[in-house]
C-alpha cells in the first residue's frame, strides 16, 4: 500500500505506479496533516476500488475524480497524471495551489475544478484543452493565464471573477478576442515569446 511506501521530503512527494481510492484518501490525510504540501502525480495510475477517498467519492480508472483533493488547504503544488484525459468537478477547489499548469493529455476542465483557491495566481492552459466548464477558476486570484490552444477552448459562465490577463499565441489573439473568453479577462498575445513557436501544437 502507499502508506507502507511513504516518505515526504520538506512537504515533496512523487508517487507512481497505480492508485486507488484508499491510496488518494491516505494522501488527502498526510496534506491535511502538513506532512504533504507538493505532489508529483504525473506517473501515476489512478485506479478503481479501496475506500471512499473523501465523503462517498470513490475512484474510477484514468479519472481525476470529483472532490478529488477539495479542502486540501495546504496543497501548494500539483504535477497531474499523464494517463488522465479530464479533472473532474471541484477537484481541486478550495486547496492551497499557487500556480497550477494543464498538461497536455488533458481535453476537459469540468465545474469548479479549480475553484475557490486564494493563492492561486498563474495558470497554464495545455493545448490540448477543448472544453472549460461553469465556474472552473472562480474565486480564485488569477493573475495571469498561459493559454496554449489555438483554437479558443468553449467556456461556460463564470470562468475568472478576478478578470486576469490571458496571453495567447500571437496566429490566435483574434479568435480569442472575438469569442467569450473577453467577458472574463484581458486577452493579450506574445505567449511565443513565452512557450516559442508552435508550443501551442506540442
Amino acid at each position: 500500500t502507499l502508506s507502507s511506501l511513504f516518505a515526504a521530503e520538506d512537504g515533496e512527494v512523487q508517487v507512481t505506479g497505480s492508485i486507488n481510492g484508499t491510496d488518494v484518501k491516505y494522501l488527502r490525510h498526510q496534506i491535511e496533516e502538513g506532512a504533504v504540501t507538493s505532489l508529483d502525480l504525473s506517473e501515476v495510475r489512478i485506479v478503481s476500488g479501496g475506500e471512499a477517498y473523501h465523503e462517498a467519492f470513490r475512484t474510477e480508472d484514468d479519472v481525476f475524480g470529483e472532490a478529488m483533493f477539495t479542502e486540501c488547504a495546504n496543497l501548494k503544488y500539483v504535477v497531474l497524471p499523464k494517463s488522465v484525459s479530464s479533472i473532474s468537478a471541484n477537484a481541486f477547489s478550495h486547496t492551497g495551489l499557487k500556480k497550477i499548469e494543464i498538461p497536455n493529455n488533458i481535453r476537459e476542465l469540468d465545474l469548479d475544478a479549480f475553484a475557490y483557491c486564494r493563492s492561486l495566481d498563474t495558470v497554464v492552459i495545455g493545448s490540448k484543452v477543448l472544453s472549460i466548464g461553469k465556474g472552473v477558476f472562480y474565486g480564485s486570484s488569477v493573475k495571469v493565464a498561459y493559454v496554449k490552444p489555438i483554437v479558443p477552448p468553449s467556456i461556460d459562465y463564470y470562468l475568472f471573477s478576478s478578470h486576469p490577463d490571458v496571453i495567447v499565441y500571437n496566429e490566435s489573439l483574434g479568435d480569442y478576442e472575438d469569442s467569450y473568453w473577453t467577458d472574463f479577462a484581458t486577452i493579450k498575445g506574445g505567449l511565443d515569446e513565452v512557450y516559442g513557436r508552435g508550443g501551442g501544437r506540442a
